[in-house]
């Protein structure tokens, strides 16, 4: 059903200026007045129902939001009342005791359920009475007016004023206010937006069969012209009203089964007929105010209940809700997560745990039990007395233990071990941080500083000694010479080291500026340069260019795996002058990529290392004695063939020596994306420069 209607006119009304709604209010005012006082019997004409004193207090309780729209209240309510109630007949000491009983009552009731009400709105079976208890406190006030009022025009009977006061108001302000407040929250929800937490259990047919069956039950009950005392057959309609009907609707039931009552008692029906006329006004209001109250506090009950279950419900998905969001963090967490109860049994253990550990160690509910070995990081076995979660279950905790899992393949990992206790003695959680890739690079990193240190040492003593020779003035020039010569090399020497590691750094990380290139005339130049630098006192090599294929590559970066490829073969080849150097290039069937290779048939690389040689400052050990380095040579090879999307590979050559094979573009499109984009806009530039 589209509410969009009852949207807008709720939005509308909140946007009433205030002027406007003084005026609603007042004209409602003098509208219910003016319907009291059409419905009097009694001797002291007083009204048999007075809906004014719930709209007096509405408008009140509206006004507090500002002194000045409780000053307008108070002032301009006199006069709709006074005018009213003096048209209708009362004598002007009534009247004026009607509309000073109105405005203290008003106030008191207003104030009362303000600091009586913790919040805005009628929404519990609480909230009903404490507004039931404001109406009696605050009616009996005004009760005590219009008894002086009553005294002034001579009666002489202040009870039969007070009651009859205070039984009609009371019963006013409680039913029509209520619903009024209701109402109200229920515009203002409206105009913001917000939809009901709950429809009404009873749908459109359930609810006209109720009203249809109300209006039935009410006709034979209190239209009859006999005074049987049945009217107690109506009661279940309102328990049906208050149990399938949210508040608000089940108030407006009751109200209007009220109006029926009324209507049929007014005119002398129904089963207070035969009774007294005072009598029969307080049984009809009591009997109203009972119905309607019965309606009123199951259907409070019942929102108040849906309101809990939803309420439940709304919990219960938010915490579903985090569950789920700490499992999916947890179990997509870098560090290992462990969690034991007191009986060692699993609990929970993430992904990340389950792939260090072993997956077979345990399932959920089970003891937790282990088929790896743990030693300290010194190598020396742990004792069960001292494992992390073994001390967490006695309530110690553990900060980063460093221990080493000997798994039965063989895997090694290093792990920073924490175990914590859980509260309650519930059990311990462990956490796993693996350590093995900082391990190795700790080591390998006080390797390169080693190796880094002696190679920056070397030349730097030659530096020294050389230096001291070229103080000694009785030096030849030819000595002379050949010390500034042995300065040189030193020189190159520190500044080779160093160019390597500025490579190694920016390798990875430099943008690339593809281009097609010819390896041909690379290979050539790198050789002519190697040669000239090796000098005459080296063997000679023979060097062999099968360079076919072209590449499609930064060019500055290309140019440096091949010298470090020729230099590597160079270093370990034969130094009997049957070294040889083969560069070859073909095409890789499945990608289409060229693969370009580098031979030599020198010392080879042990089988051990074949799987290290492109880490990080590894050297291999046969070739410690042969040349020094840094270790940096290979591994910025790869770094070079995985920035232009490929890759790099090693085999020894059977008979001796090596073949190192790297994988690399033959055009354009079988770059990766990011360098395709830049090559793209490099040769964009370079064409419009044209």
């Amino acid at each position: 059903m589209d509410m969009g209607w009852v949207q807008a006119v709720a939005r509308g009304l909140t946007m009433l200026s205030s002027p406007a709604v003084h005026l609603l209010f007042a004209i409602l005012l003098a509208a219910a007045a003016l319907l009291g006082r059409t419905i009097t019997f009694e001797s002291s004409e007083l009204a048999l129902v007075w809906p004014a004193a719930a709209i007096h207090f509405l408008w009140g309780l509206w006004s507090l939001r500002s002194r000045r729209d409780v000053a307008v209240v108070l002032i301009a309510a006199i006069p709709v009342l006074a005018t009213v109630t003096l048209v209708t007949g009362l004598s002007p000491a009534l009247a004026t005791g009607v509309v000073l009983g109105s405005t203290v009552q008003t106030v008191i009731a207003s104030y009362l359920v303000r600091r009586l009400v913790p919040r805005p709105g009628i929404r519990t079976v609480g909230d009903y009475l404490r507004l039931g208890a404001v109406a009696l406190i605050a009616c009996s006030v005004g009760a005590l007016v219009i008894v002086g009022g009553s005294a002034l025009d001579g009666s002489d009977s202040p009870f039969s004023v007070f009651v009859p006061w205070l039984v009609r108001h009371a019963v006013s302000l409680t039913a029509v206010g209520s619903l009024g407040i209701i109402l109200a929250g229920g515009i203002r929800n409206r105009a913001a937006g917000r939809e009901r937490a709950y429809p009404n259990s009873a749908g459109p047919n359930e609810a006209a069969a109720l009203a249809g069956v109300s209006l039935l039950l009410y006709t034979v009950t209190f239209g009859a012209t006999s005074g049987l005392p049945v009217a107690f057959i109506v009661i279940p309609v309102h328990m049906w009203a208050g149990l399938r009907l949210r508040s608000g609707w089940a108030m407006v039931h009751g109200l209007a089964c009220g109006g029926f009552l009324i209507l049929f008692t007014v005119v002398g029906r129904g089963p207070f007929q035969e009774l007294g006329e005072g009598v029969a006004t307080y049984a009809a209001q009591s009997f109203m105010f009972i119905a309607f109250s019965l309606s009123a506090v199951l259907a409070l009950s019942m929102d108040e209940r849906r309101h809990l279950i939803a309420g439940l419900y709304r919990a219960n998905a938010e915490a579903e809700a985090s569950a789920d969001l700490r499992d999916l963090v947890i179990s997509r967490m870098n560090d290992g997560v462990l969690v034991a109860g007191p009986d060692r049994r699993l609990i929970f253990q993430n992904e990340t745990s389950a792939r260090w550990l072993g997956s077979g160690a345990a399932q959920p509910g089970e003891p937790w039990q282990r088929d790896y070995e743990i030693t300290t990081a010194d190598g020396e076995p742990l004792a069960d007395a001292e494992n992390p979660l073994n001390l967490a279950l006695q309530g110690i905790a553990t900060e980063r233990m460093d221990l080493d899992l000997i798994h039965p393949d063989g895997q090694v990992l290093h792990l920073s071990v924490d175990a914590m206790p859980l509260p309650g003695e519930r059990g311990a959680v462990v956490v796993t941080r693996n350590m093995t890739d900082e391990r190795v690079y700790q080591r390998d990193l006080g390797r390169f500083a080693s190796v880094v240190a002696h190679d920056l040492m070397t030349p730097l003593t030659v530096f020294d000694g050389w230096l001291e020779m070229l103080e000694d003035p009785d030096l030849s020039p030819a000595e002379r010479q050949s010390s500034v010569g042995r300065l040189q090399q030193a020189s190159l020497r520190m500044r080779t080291l160093i160019r390597n590691l500025l490579v190694y750094s920016l390798a990875k990380e430099e943008r690339l500026s593809p281009a097609d290139l010819d390896v041909t005339d690379a290979v050539q130049g790198i050789i002519e340069l190697r040669s000239a630098l090796r000098g005459a006192t080296v063997p000679p090599v023979r060097f062999t260019v099968l360079t076919h294929h072209p590449v499609h590559a930064d060019e500055r970066m290309f140019l440096q795996l091949m010298e470090n490829l020729v230099g590597n073969a160079l270093k370990y080849g034969r130094t009997d002058g049957t070294a040889e150097v083969t560069i070859a290039t073909s095409v890789d069937a499945d990608t289409g990529r060229t693969l370009v290779s580098v031979r030599d048939n020198g010392i080879g690389i042990p089988e051990a290392d074949l799987d290290r040689v492109f880490d990080e400052f590894h050297r291999s050990e046969n070739g410690l004695t042969r040349a020094s380095g840094t270790g940096l040579g290979l591994a910025i090879c790869r770094r070079i063939a995985e920035s232009h999307g490929g890759w790099i590979a090693v085999r020894n050559v059977p008979g001796g020596g090596a073949e190192f094979t790297v994988s690399l573009p033959a055009c354009q499109d079988q770059m990766p994306g990011s360098a395709r984009r830049e090559g793209v806009a490099a040769s964009s530039m370079a064409s419009a420069q044209t």
